[in-house]
């Protein structure tokens, strides 16, 4: 099946297929003599049951670590001999592996990507480094005021629900996790018919498809189910206020927000506008009112998160510890602002501009393409939704952000940062 995806410079045709059990989606960009090539692994974090958070996170993390045939030095030394650039990924629902590269090199940089997929070692070694890294970086984040801050917000949003623990997990998850939990979980998760392989370059499509059946086909057998991917919604009851406590803290912070629908929503378009008119960019509402007039902020801003099943809505504020209930104030009247009052033709004419601004900037590269391509796939069911996106962009008007957020942003969950009470 060929299809178009919208870009900078036109719509990407790609072709849409199965490789080997994986569902594939292949863009030629002929005499670009370049290559983007993403693995995706349709399982992460939200698909962890209890006693496995963090471990989609950490078993991607150990895939280019080793395999049977190479360790962790010759896989770096490879791939920088090709002048290749590969990655890993961790996400709620998916993780990823990806490579760049010339078209010239992509059969043998495409080998090494493929082995790390299909035959990891899961070193003691390796894993007790990563181990290390990651609970350095754990550490890192409890002393990061947003960081741990939006973290348990995440947790009182999405309580009782996959989405409702970060993909890396915790510091008691980073000790508890074993090689031997990496095999299972790869095992389990990481197989031809859970991946998604999206590429975008100088190629030929025969030739790509040929390429990735020979690099599939002798993927280990494993005689076990696949496990299914999480299918529930987070349930409606959560806690809606939380309260954090730190020593030495000379600011607050408050991290809120509301629930909001996947992608596919008719409403979908109209929330991104809102937020992009609440807190994205300098000319967003709750930088005006709450920093520039009221002084109530040294960081603040919005984001519409959007997941596989959900999303949602983020505000966020840092202020004075004396200011902390009038910036919480603050930030919700701004929401609720919008719910009773249309955007003007400048704030929803700016708003437009910016998100379709962004959208065509993050798709600059083919690594930016193959990226879209994926998470338009995954998240809508159809990669072509990405090309449709910016129309339905186009088309909203200030009443439909007005209703979209009467609708959406209501119960709001709250988290408050203060300084520990001396």
């Amino acid at each position: 099946m060929e299809a178009a995806h919208g870009g900078s410079s036109g719509p990407v045709r790609f072709e849409r297929m199965k490789i080997g059990g994986a569902d594939a989606l292949l863009a030629p960009r002929p005499g670009t003599g370049l290559l983007a090539l993403a693995a995706i692994i349709r399982r992460g974090s939200a698909d962890e049951r209890e006693g496995e958070h963090g471990l989609a996170s950490f078993t991607a993390s150990m895939l280019l670590r080793g395999t049977q045939r190479r360790s962790s030095e010759q896989i770096a030394f490879d791939l920088e001999s090709l002048g290749a650039i590969a990655g890993e990924g961790d996400g709620m629902d998916t993780c990823s592996l990806n490579v760049r590269c010339s078209a010239e090199a992509a059969p043998r940089a495409l080998e090494i990507l493929f082995e790390s997929l299909r035959e990891p070692a899961f070193d003691a070694r390796e894993h007790e480094v990563h181990r290390q890294e990651l609970l350095a970086h754990l550490r890192m984040i409890e002393d990061e005021k947003f960081s741990y801050t939006y973290r348990e917000y995440v947790k009182a949003m999405f309580t009782g629900h996959g989405y409702g623990h970060a993909s890396e997990g915790e510091l008691a998850d980073a000790e508890r996790i074993t090689p031997a939990d990496c095999r299972r979980w790869h095992a389990e998760m990481i197989r031809p018919e859970t991946l998604l392989i999206a590429a975008v370059g100088d190629f030929e499509v025969g030739a790509l498809r040929d390429l990735l059946a020979g690099l599939l086909a002798d993927w280990p057998v494993n005689d076990g189910p696949v496990r299914p991917r999480i299918a529930t919604q987070p349930p409606a009851d959560h806690p809606r206020e939380l309260e954090l406590r730190k020593p030495e803290l000379n600011q607050g912070f408050i991290v809120g927000g509301f629930r909001t629908p996947p992608i596919t929503d008719p409403d979908y378009a109209a929330l991104r506008l809102g937020s992009a008119a609440l807190g994205e960019g300098f000319a967003g509402r709750i930088f005006t009112e709450l920093r520039e007039k009221r002084s109530l902020a040294y960081a603040l801003g919005a984001t519409l998160r959007s997941y596989r099943l959900t999303g949602h809505q983020v505000l966020y504020i840092g202020t004075k510890p004396e200011s902390i209930e009038e910036a919480r104030a603050g930030l919700l009247r701004e929401a609720d602002y919008l719910k009773h009052n249309l955007l003007s033709d400048e704030e929803l004419n700016r708003a437009r501009e910016y998100v379709l601004g962004k959208f065509v900037m993050g798709q600059q590269s083919h690594a930016q393409r193959v990226s879209h391509l994926a998470w338009w796939e995954d998240a809508a069911g159809d990669a072509a939704e990405g090309w449709r996106y910016p129309e339905r962009l186009r088309g909203v008007t200030a009443a439909q952000v007005r209703e979209a957020a009467r609708k959406w942003w209501v119960e709001p969950t709250m988290a408050v940062l203060r300084p520990e009470a001396g």
